[in-house]
């Protein structure tokens, strides 16, 4: 009927009006003097500018996604040639992370920004015959933020107790989703994971 014409129009309206709004302020971040630190020449870095500078836009986006060394040649996948490779990839990882953290935290952002990594799979110990190294039970999780405790969450591996040649976990990665969830963002976890999982005490 005309009545849910009407209230179809207005909402129309109502979300083009915020889609204008919003783009004004990126451009207005964008086209600034000073729309961000320095930043190191990798492309994962200017991922993050970019993330940053949204971040200051403050157009109500709460999360991200960028992916640094991702499947194919040249990612974190080091079934061979590992050792350089992931040495230039941590690299990467490392200065573009801190000029992020960085960025934000001169003018006070980064209290409001966490930052996480996750990987799909960590590696063996053991080289296999071309450098490199298959897949593994465990992997480090990053968190990065002005909120944060600081510090190592569970004990260092044991490189005695291992699963099919690698590290085995000792904190479920559900557990630190679970805690970004309902700690940060505010959201019902379960509704996410299909379960409760117990919360890591990482927020000051």
């Amino acid at each position: 009927d005309g009545r849910s014409d009407s209230g179809l129009l207005d909402y129309v309206c109502r979300a083009s009006q915020a889609a204008r709004a919003s783009s004004q302020q990126v451009e207005r971040v964008l086209g600034g003097a000073d729309s961000g630190g320095e930043y190191p020449p990798f492309q994962f870095a200017g991922l993050l500018k970019n993330v940053a500078q949204l971040i200051r836009a403050n157009t109500g986006i709460r999360i991200f996604f960028t992916e640094l060394g991702g499947g194919g040649i040249g990612g974190f996948d080091n079934h061979a040639g590992q050792r350089d490779n992931h040495a230039a990839l941590l690299r990467q990882f490392s200065e573009s992370v801190g000029a992020f953290s960085g960025d934000l935290q001169r003018d006070g952002w980064l209290d409001r920004v966490v930052l996480m990594t996750f990987s799909e799979f960590g590696r063996t110990l053991a080289e296999n015959g071309r450098r490199g190294t298959g897949h593994g039970d465990a992997a480090p999780m990053f968190l990065v933020g002005g909120g944060l405790r600081g510090g190592l969450v569970g004990a260092h591996p044991n490189l005695t107790q291992l699963i099919e040649g690698a590290p085995k976990s000792h904190t479920d990665f559900r557990r630190v989703y679970a805690t970004v969830l309902e700690e940060w963002l505010g959201f019902d976890s379960q509704a996410v994971l299909d379960k409760k999982y117990e919360p890591l005490d990482v927020f000051a």
